[in-house]
């Protein structure tokens, strides 16, 4: 399960009702496209991002060095969050219990080098792994301690000489809620 911010739910009958924001003359609209995801293997041991550092490009560095076997791994990729798969269970009174949410994010990695290749076998060996992906228009879902997925990459060879060979992937997890989000450093 992944590990997410969780919001203050009430603790009786009422339904939630949070705040809500629209503007007619400057609304505040975010673009479509995942473009990046940001993945390390999961380790109990990791030592989350602060409020204070999740945002800090110095930090975000310092945790994605190429050479440490434990450190961030940036993909450029073309992606998609889409809609979560929801367990709906009905029970007493005409009620309906929601269960956890399925997220999935597939995904596309054209750039098919041999370092990216060895990447692609070494998530074959399976495992799980934290991660955060952000959009194009520069915002970032995961929060401080990313989320726990399950990731899958295949290589796929296309019949067209004129088309690419890609790694074609998706990233699932099953949490109750969606994932936190910010703006990136970078």
């Amino acid at each position: 399960m992944s590990v997410l911010y969780l919001p203050v739910c009430p603790t009786d009958c009422s339904g939630a009702v949070a705040p809500v924001a629209f503007d007619d003359c400057v609304p505040e609209l975010h673009w479509g496209e995942v473009s990046e995801i940001y993945i390390v293997g999961f380790d109990p041991d990791f030592v989350p991002f602060t409020e204070g550092n999740i945002t800090s490009l110095a930090e975000w560095l310092l945790r994605m060095d190429q050479e440490d076997d434990d450190m961030i791994r940036m993909l450029t990729v073309i992606g998609e969050f889409t809609e979560a798969e929801i367990t709906e269970v009905p029970y007493s009174g005409d009620r309906i219990a929601i269960g956890f949410k399925t997220f999935n994010l597939p995904f596309e990695i054209d750039e098919t080098s041999q370092t990216n290749y060895e990447f692609l076998l070494n998530l074959e060996c399976g495992g799980h792994f934290r991660i955060w992906f952000e959009t194009s228009d520069g915002v970032r879902y995961g929060g401080l301690e990313g989320i726990e997925a399950s990731v899958r990459l295949n290589l796929v060879i296309p019949r067209e000489r004129t088309a690419l060979v890609k790694f074609i992937g998706n990233i699932t997890w099953k949490s109750l809620y969606s994932p936190f989000r910010n703006v990136t450093p970078f």
